[in-house]
């Protein structure tokens, strides 16, 4: 897609998706009255109970083809009441073996690994380890007539679960500050470099990355999102949305835009329940923007948010709320993708809903996937005795399988970009590049032959690297200053930030640059930028309390 034509589709797709969250009698977000309950058969509408003469329309975007959603309608129909209890589990890992058991015994959606588990560094290849574990999670389902569910969180920046051997990507927060500065071009760098990234993760065996994040961050009381977010306003991060969206789903992997109804508080939901304050005015204008414009877009997932929503439903985690994620979510904003629940081993969940109970309730609020409960066994069994009560409705269920299996299948159908893991480093600079914000900077700018960098080890020693390829001269002349994620300040010549902008404010500096990352692909860019070869302009995504640089 041309970046005009791409500037004009977003133009629309972001003023209609504003238009019909605010005007009345547009789009109504959770009406007063409640015309439905939980497990009603108008309660989760899917394309799976579409009348057939309507089925026969593709869709517009990237997603399963009528042919996909008659199949998985009836491999779902197939599924034994056990089956199809773990088919609406995604599986928190504890090892890799009773990781396969749940998927081979117990046939589990998926399974998420997370943390230290992740990767074998004692092994040559540090990636060879993933790639075989994948594999054998697709053959202990081989016999279910479609793949297994194997998601990562791969946000970039400080979420990011594999390293080294794949490109290191910037905080997708580059992203809003790319698409700040540049509009069209910087959407354009967006989305090649989710579907770099994507095709990286397609190639270690994944299928699913949980990302982008549509939050809208609130500053520097943020406890959690952070550089997560593509920004603090609504309109920028919904066009950063949109273009990772597109350029996961050119990769052919799954994606699902996190955290719904909006992760805009200053509460950790790891450790309790955040309230978002917002009324349903606000909602509208504001936090819900970037996941409607991600609706409009046929993101294929979207992952709900632990958030008391008060405006909506009040001391109920918006993960657990049918008032907020079929009302809302499926009915009103009319989303018919995958709904993944937030891990429900979170501190947010976990205390409110003992043993599998916040599995079963995840469920019949509407998700498809409950992902990664605090205990998988407990949460089957409870699932499969909701099942069995009609507690969660059967043909409700059926429905949810349906639609994650014609999302797998129509991502094992979509074709492998060419390129393996480590081989998109020319994406992930180019984002960099395109994000690089000078925030303020002396009058004429000097010119820089030698550097001192001091600062984040992990930076600087990406900046070593970075420098030494480009022949600037470490060891004297200016300092460049970094400060890592969560610095408070610093004072050199110049002073770089690698993660949220918000250290600039009170640092000593002639001059003054957001880089949003810290990998070698980021200093390359940064480079570029010291030796004059390059002009950062990018913009500020968030305000950070400093004025806008003079013009020299």
């Amino acid at each position: 897609m041309s970046a005009s034509r791409r500037a004009r589709r977003l133009a629309v797709l972001i003023g209609l998706t504003v238009v019909a969250l605010v005007v009345a009698g547009g789009v109504v977000w959770w009406a007063d009255r409640d015309t439905s309950s939980p497990g009603s058969p108008a309660a989760a509408p899917s394309a799976g109970d579409a009348p057939r003469a309507k089925a026969a329309k593709e869709p517009a975007g990237w997603g399963p083809t009528a042919a996909e959603k008659d199949q998985a309608r009836s491999l779902a129909e197939g599924l034994s009441l056990k089956e199809l209890a773990g088919q609406l589990i995604i599986a928190r890992s504890f090892s890799n073996e009773s990781s396969l058991e749940l998927v081979r015994d117990k046939h589990f959606a998926g399974v998420m690994v997370t943390g230290q588990q992740i990767l074998d560094v004692t092994t040559d290849d540090p990636l060879d380890s993933v790639k075989a574990f994948n594999r054998q999670l697709q053959d202990a389902g081989k016999d279910r007539g479609f793949p297994v569910m194997v998601p990562i969180d791969q946000e970039g920046g400080l979420v990011a679960r594999l390293a080294d051997p794949l490109t290191t990507f910037p905080s997708f927060m580059s992203a809003g500050a790319a698409v700040a500065g540049h509009g069209a071009r910087g959407e354009a760098v967006v989305t090649a470099a989710a579907r770099a990234s994507g095709a990286e993760l397609r190639a270690a065996g994944y299928n699913t990355v949980f990302a982008p994040d549509g939050d809208i961050t609130i500053g520097p009381a943020d406890p959690i999102i952070g550089s997560r977010s593509a920004g603090s306003e609504p309109e920028t991060v919904a066009r950063a949305v949109v273009a990772a969206v597109d350029g996961y789903s050119e990769a052919g992997m799954i994606s699902a835009v996190k955290h719904f109804p909006g992760h805009n508080v200053d509460e950790d939901s790891h450790e309790g329940l955040p309230v978002l304050r917002s009324d349903r005015e606000r909602l509208r204008s504001h936090d819900l923007v970037p996941f409607a414009a991600a609706v409009a877009e046929a993101a294929p997932g979207i992952m709900t948010g632990h958030l008391d929503v008060p405006a909506i439903d009040k001391g109920v985690p918006a993960s657990m709320s049918h008032k907020v994620i079929t009302r809302g979510l499926r009915d009103n904003l009319g989303f018919d993708g995958l709904v993944i629940s937030d891990s429900l081993g979170m501190g947010a969940v976990m205390n409110r809903y003992p043993g599998g109970d916040a599995t079963v309730e995840a469920i019949k609020a509407g998700s498809d996937l409950a992902l990664m409960p605090a205990d998988n066994d407990e949460a089957y069994d409870a699932v499969l005795e909701a099942l069995r009560s009609g507690e969660i409705p059967e043909q409700q269920a059926r429905r949810s399988a349906a639609r994650t299996i014609a999302y797998l299948l129509h991502a094992q159908s979509s074709p492998e970009l060419p390129g393996k893991p480590g081989s998109h480093v020319a994406e992930s600079q180019a984002l960099s590049a395109a994000a690089a914000t000078i925030v303020a900077h002396p009058c004429p700018v000097p010119k820089i032959t030698g550097v001192v960098p001091v600062g984040s080890p992990e930076a600087v020693t990406a900046f070593r690297t970075a420098a030494e390829e480009a022949g600037l001269p470490v060891g004297a002349g200016t300092t460049v200053v970094f400060l890592g994620p969560g610095s408070s300040g610093g004072s050199g010549d110049v002073v770089v930030s690698t993660d949220a902008p918000y250290g600039l404010a009170s640092s000593a500096a002639p001059t003054k640059i957001a880089l949003y990352g810290r990998g070698v692909p980021a200093m390359r860019a940064l480079v570029q930028v010291l030796q004059g070869k390059a002009r950062a302009q990018g913009q500020l995504p968030v305000d950070v309390g400093v004025p806008a640089p003079k013009r020299c």
